[in-house]
């Protein structure tokens, strides 16, 4: 058995801006399952993660922002590598995602606020992470979007006010989707696009043109959901046909630009 000693040589703490200036150079010089602590302040970056490593501000999102160095790349991207943490931040002005998960999976993503970006958080290809305690909210297009991702858990995340859906699962199965705040999107609260055995419960998806759409798909569960004060209960055909249409645009863009 390892002794303590031997394990802190292993598994060692880094601190920004102590150890090195930004959060990309602390990365590259991690050892895997390095933690990775962050003080408070403003960083100009996009941070790229592809070994497995734990990044966590000192104090939390309102004390430590990460604003996108090229507005083109996502702030924080994850991408081809598994047991990823990132958690306490604020990221914000990326064109394309506060933070953005490629091919990645056991990660926990929790306690950030993804604000003001193109989307907030998006998970391609990604399966068995935690999503917890986030607020991807006041986004261009969506809160919260899954593409090809499975059983990943949603819980007590905020994705409200963004331009287009709050939450988005398109192709993505065995997720669940708990106590979470989806309201005053432009669009849908949440939208299941052919995918299937999904679990939503105790959700909030208040005040949006509609609250909770499934098209295709099959055997979701939906518990004690409230959707109360949506504008729309059905949703009119050429309403619905506008939403095909935009979201096969951005799903096509998305595709194109997100692969790594």
């Amino acid at each position: 058995m390892l002794s303590l000693t031997a394990l802190l040589l292993i598994y060692s703490t880094i601190i920004v801006p102590e150890n090195y200036k930004t959060i990309q150079e602390a990365v590259i010089n991690a050892s895997k399952e390095d933690t990775i602590i962050v003080s408070e302040g403003i960083y100009k970056e996009n941070v790229s993660i592809t070994r497995p490593v734990s990044i966590r501000s000192r104090r939390g999102p309102d004390f430590t922002t990460i604003l996108a160095a090229v507005p083109s790349e996502p702030v924080f991207k994850i991408s081809n590598v598994n047991n990823v943490t990132i958690s306490g931040f604020t990221t914000t002005g990326s064109l394309l995602s506060g933070i953005y998960l490629y091919n990645s999976n056991n990660g926990t993503i929790t306690d950030n606020k993804s604000v003001k970006n193109g989307n907030g958080i998006i998970f391609y290809g990604s399966s068995n992470n935690t999503i917890a305690g986030n607020s991807a909210d006041l986004n261009e297009s969506y809160g919260i979007y899954l593409d090809s991702s499975n059983r990943n858990s949603l819980e007590k995340n905020s994705a409200s006010s963004n331009k287009d859906n709050g939450i988005f699962l398109s192709s993505s199965s065995y997720n669940n989707l708990t106590d979470n705040n989806v309201n005053h999107n432009t669009w849908n609260g949440i939208l299941l696009w052919d995918s299937s055995n999904n679990t939503l419960k105790d959700n909030r998806a208040w005040r949006n043109r509609f609250g909770i759409v499934i098209s295709g798909g099959g055997n979701n569960t939906l518990i004690n959901n409230s959707t109360w004060s949506n504008i729309y209960i059905i949703m009119p055909l050429i309403l619905a046909y506008i939403g095909i249409i935009s979201y096969f645009i951005q799903r096509r863009v998305l595709k194109t630009i997100y692969r790594v």
